[in-house]
């Protein structure tokens, strides 16, 4: 069966949940989105994945893998 997908991501971007924005910062510059707009967007639109996620490096526990 064929399927579309719409999505929209950001990558290493921060909320800010009292200004209502999405700033995502990439090597060359800093782009700023409305939060409110992004849900105004996907409104009511049914069976949507809405997924956060956060990567971050674990610290090495000391040992050697060698």
């Amino acid at each position: 069966m064929a399927t579309a997908v719409r999505s929209e991501s950001f990558t290493n971007a921060v909320i800010d949940a009292k200004d209502m924005t999405i700033t995502e910062y990439t090597p060359d510059s800093i782009h700023t989105y409305s939060l409110g707009e992004f849900l105004k967007r996907w409104d009511g639109i049914p069976d949507i994945v809405l997924s956060i996620s956060r990567s971050v490096p674990l610290p090495p526990d000391g040992r050697d893998d060698d």
